[in-house]
């Protein structure tokens, strides 16, 4: 005879249990078993929040497959379905679900777009967002909310020409009604910054200005100031922070951005100084202390820069700040409490599990402690097969280690799986160009993400290298100096320089090489390409 069926309650029961003992896997796959023979809508919505929780998509998408089949009318389960899809990439789902939930909702599309622009803004996928939201604003093409949604995630996904085309139409239609009117001044001052990074930048800065004489308010200067950031005017954006950080109101603020330009250019005796100041203030303390921490840290005072780690406690900087804690203390013979902090930081934090498990893996190889680092990887990959995340952290190790094929099989696999990701494709494509390997085939990945990512930093230094790489340097040059000025990324000033080295512009090369060198002075591939040129020379 056939063993019964376990009851539905023993799914959701061992479900629960396993999200109490801290085994997100097992708790997804309880519950995407419940749901498998389920019919109460309250079990397949609870279904389809763990699954979320846990980050596992595929069970997410079946379960919310399972949902639809019982009852297709249900907006709570094609919303389900649209995220699922987007986590996965497939963009063509998404935007049927969410087409189906924008005509059908109660409140109206447009207000249904607010949710909508959540999803996207909090999505990591910055490029599925924006070929989803494409695809939604193509559907509604009269909608302003669809228009700004478009607009918002173009520019998150670094194609500010589309952003501006998008935010323009929508606050043409914002003008011609008066109840969208409430968002009108932030989309617009989001719209001359989407023109600064199009290109379009004196007429921006002008308009600010002229605003600012009319109206000599904080915000106003507030606003330029952002706008001098876009554009890379440092000098006339500090002189404007100067100012404001002579009014107590908005000294806080001035001085947090103050101390942020400062470390970004690798003044960091003026950073730390400005955070000093900011922390008398007795407002943005986290930010305060991890900025003092990296400046510590960089410096080499490892006793200091744990000190002011441990003191940020809330905000976007509490997990860097642990995860750089743990690797120091790691470094300097604190392994165990090491591996403490990061067992910890996935029980408080199990929604960044994979960021946390690909710095763990990092910590071991630079430690050259190889057989953890893979060891984490593949416990990682278990718990969440659809990390990209993982698979990228993968590929690196196995690069670095001479294993160039297992690399550009690994990478090869995400292209398959997502063959429209800008991400993956300059990824697989960056990784042969590096390695002289398929450099025909290596160019048009990389042209493909760039199409789709103009104004990406990593994309625009692939595009360059591999140029390079073919023995086009002077076409090489303008892609990977746009990169740079978007991105002094260490690697990107190698790159940069080589090309300019070897091109005759040693003196030009030592200044890249130096300036980036300022900001991330333990990058190996910065040091190694400016040993080798400088030595053979």
């Amino acid at each position: 005879m056939p063993a019964p069926s376990a009851p539905q309650s023993f799914y959701t029961v061992t479900g629960e249990i396993a999200l109490a003992r801290q085994e997100p896997r097992v708790a997804a796959l309880q519950y995407a078993s419940a749901a498998a023979h389920e019919t109460d809508p309250a079990i397949l919505q609870r279904a389809t929040e763990v699954t979320a929780e846990t980050l596992q998509p595929s069970l997410m998408a079946g379960v919310a497959s399972r949902w639809l089949h019982l009852n297709p009318r249900s907006l709570d389960a094609q919303r389900a379905a649209a995220r699922a899809a987007l986590a996965l990439y497939k963009v063509d789902e998404a935007a049927a679900h969410y087409r189906i939930v924008l005509l059908n909702s109660p409140a109206g599309v447009d207000a249904e777009f607010a949710d909508v622009e959540t999803d996207l803004g909090s999505d990591e996928n910055v490029f599925g967002a924006h070929q989803l939201a494409d695809r939604l604003a193509s559907y509604f093409p009269t909608s302003p909310s669809a228009l700004r949604v478009q607009g918002l995630a173009a520019l998150r996904a670094d194609d500010p020409a589309a952003a501006v085309h998008s935010l323009t139409s929508a606050l043409a239609f914002d003008a011609k009604n008066a109840e969208a009117q409430s968002g009108h001044k932030e989309l617009a001052q989001t719209l001359l910054r989407a023109r600064i990074l199009a290109g379009d930048v004196e007429e921006p800065l002008s308009a600010a200005l002229t605003q600012l004489k009319a109206d000599d308010s904080a915000l106003n200067r507030f606003n330029y100031v952002a706008l001098l950031m876009t554009a890379q005017r440092l000098p006339e954006a500090t002189e404007q922070l100067e100012i404001l950080a002579r009014n107590p109101e908005s000294m806080a603020v001035a001085l947090r951005l103050l101390g942020l330009l400062e470390f970004q250019q690798g003044h960091f005796d003026a950073s730390s100084a400005k955070f000093r100041q900011l922390l008398k203030t007795g407002k943005f303390g986290d930010d305060a202390f991890y900025y003092l921490a990296l400046i510590a840290d960089r410096n080499g005072d490892a006793e200091r820069a744990l000190r002011f780690y441990s003191q940020v406690q809330k905000g976007e900087n509490v997990l860097p700040a642990l995860l750089r804690a743990a690797t120091l203390l790691h470094t300097h013979g604190a392994a165990s409490a090491a591996d403490e902090l990061l067992d910890r930081l996935v029980e408080d934090e199990p929604q960044r599990a994979p960021e946390i498990l690909t710095a763990r893996a990092r910590m071991y190889v630079q430690s050259s402690e190889l057989p953890k680092a893979f060891a984490v990887l593949e416990k990682g990959a278990m718990e969440y097969p659809d990390s990209m995340e993982l698979h990228y952290a993968t590929a690196s190790v196995y690069e670095e280690q001479g294993r160039v094929s297992a690399a550009v099989r690994e990478l090869s696999l995400v292209v398959k799986a997502r063959p429209n990701d800008p991400a993956a494709l300059n990824a697989l494509g960056f990784t042969l160009a590096d390695h002289a390997k398929e450099l025909p085939r290596a160019r048009k990945l990389i042209e493909r993400a760039h199409a789709a990512a103009p104004k990406n930093a990593a994309i625009l230094d692939s595009l360059g290298w591999v140029l390079f790489r073919q023995g086009r340097a002077t076409e090489a040059l303008p892609y990977l100096s746009s990169a740079y000025s978007y991105d002094h990324d260490g690697d990107i000033a190698a790159h940069l320089g080589e090309v300019l080295w070897q091109m005759g512009r040693q003196d030009e090369a030592q200044r890249i090489w130096s300036e980036a060198s300022a900001l991330d002075s333990d990058n190996h591939l910065l040091k190694s390409t400016r040993h080798r040129l400088t030595a053979a020379n």
